[in-house]
Order: C-alpha cells, then structure tokens, then sequence
C-alpha cells in the first residue's frame, strides 16, 4: 500500500502542476485545453479518491480479508502507474482556437462623401502603423459613433491587419470598472475569482501580442489607459476614441485626431448669424 500512494503522490503533484500550467496558458484568448487533458484530470481524481478509501480499509482491516484487499491494490497500482505513463503531454495542454472577430453591429448604409471622406481619414490613420491611437470629436449627433461602427464592421468582416474589433460604450457613468467589464466580456475572460485589483494586469497580459482594435465610445473624461489595462503597440491593439471634446482626446495622448464638425444645417441661425 506505502508504494501505491507513492506513486499516487507523484501523480497528484503532476496534475497539480498541470493545474498551474492550464490557468497560465488560458489566460491569454485563442487558447483552449485539450479533451484529453480534461479526461486524465478527472481519471487522476478519481484515482486519488479511490486510493484514500484503500488506504483507510486497510488501515481498518474491518471485514475486508487480506487477500481481497491485495487484490484491489494492485488492481489499482496499476492504473495509476498507466496514468502516470500517460501524463506526459508531449505535443501541449491546449489548442489554438481562432477567437471570433467579433459582432456586427449594421448601423445603417454610410450616406454622403462627406461621411465617407471622414471614415477613409480614420481608417487611413489606423492602417499608419505609427498610429496607435486615434480620437475622433464633435459635438453630439454629428455621427462619431456612426462612423466608429463602420470602422467596427470592417475589421469584423475583414481586414488582415486586425484580429477583431470590441466597441465599448463609455459615457457619462462610464467607470474603469464598466469599461474593463465589457473589454473582459468580449475577450471571454474568467476573472470572477480575482480581485478587480488585478484587472488591470490581467487585460494587459491577455491583449499582449493580439491584433484587436477597441474602441472607447462617448468618452466624456479622460481615461489612464495604464488603470484600464490597454496594452497598445506597433502590429499590436489599437484604439480609437470618440468624445465631445478634443481636450479629452488630447490629454488621453491620441496621435491623431479627427474632427467631425457639425453639418451648417444643423448649426444654430444666431450662431450663423455669428460666422
């Protein structure tokens, strides 16, 4: 029995192990643990279950003959040294998954060369490889949200450049929190055991060497983008900021920034008058 739960222990430490391994590796997004993996797992509990009742009928020796008990422990010393056979993984503990590109989210039809000179003077600045952030401003209606959805729906149904894209919609009550709840969402991230502490470093682990582009929709104040977990870099994540004011796309060091001014038909008679 003394050898049985020793090379149960060695077993137990290596699905211990293989525990740690699992929560690094999914950590990042396009990762996904292999069945098999899942299946030696659950084998190995169940073997460590069966070996701890063994042990303590023969600790016992109840109504258990000798024999019978002689016989189930080498029945079972022999799956747990096939078991350990098996643990080794050679090729990996996880697939690479393609992640989705993300939603579409349909706007409407872009009208107008106005609009669609706009859209190709974002899109031009994201393809410049210098740029890593860009602001788009204008008062409210002028369609920066419109114009930040088309964009949206290009890297989604295709653009090499990008992996996928992620919208958040920030607001007047957007927190750090709101944001990185939604950013999380997207990435399908399991952080509901960690402290929102860590959030922050968490995102930033999991968007190191992805090719996504966010965007921070209606941002009305300015936003650390190290407190948020924004990793951004050359062939890297990408973001694009729309708000109200050009002050905030300034003070949140947007390499570019666009302005969508208000169309002259919309713009007030006394304030024309003004012109």
């Amino acid at each position: 029995m003394g050898a049985l739960e020793m090379n149960m222990s060695m077993v137990s430490a290596r699905k211990a192990d293989i525990s740690i391994q699992l929560e690094q590796e999914e950590r990042r997004p396009g990762k996904k643990r292999k069945r098999e993996v899942d299946l030696w797992m659950q084998r190995a509990q169940s073997l460590e279950d069966q070996v701890h009742k063994l042990g303590k009928k023969v600790r016992e020796r109840r109504s258990y003959s000798c024999l019978m008990l002689a016989h189930q422990v080498r029945g079972l010393a022999n799956e747990v040294d096939k078991l350990h056979e098996k643990a080794r993984f050679d090729n990996g503990l996880t697939l690479a998954v393609k992640p989705a590109r993300g939603y579409e989210l349909q706007p409407g039809e872009l009208v107008g060369q106005a609009s669609r000179t706009k859209r190709d003077e974002i899109w031009d600045c994201l393809m410049n490889e210098e740029v890593l952030q860009v602001g788009v401003w204008g008062q409210a209606g002028v369609g920066k949200t419109f114009l930040a959805k088309h964009i949206h729906d290009q890297i989604v149904q295709d653009c090499s450049r990008f992996d996928g894209a992620c919208l958040v919609n920030v607001s007047q009550e957007g927190t750090v929190g709101m944001i990185q709840t939604d950013i999380v969402n997207y990435l399908e991230l399991d952080l509901t055991e960690v402290s929102c502490v860590y959030w922050g470093a968490r995102l930033r682990e999991a968007l190191q060497g992805r090719r996504l582009l966010l965007i921070l929709d209606d941002v009305r104040k300015p936003y650390s983008l190290e407190k948020l977990g924004i990793a951004l870099e050359r062939n890297g994540c990408k973001l694009i900021v729309t708000s109200r004011s050009k002050e905030v796309c300034e003070r949140m060091n947007c390499h570019e920034v666009v302005h969508i001014p208000t169309p002259p038909d919309e713009i007030p008679q006394e304030l024309l008058e003004e012109l």
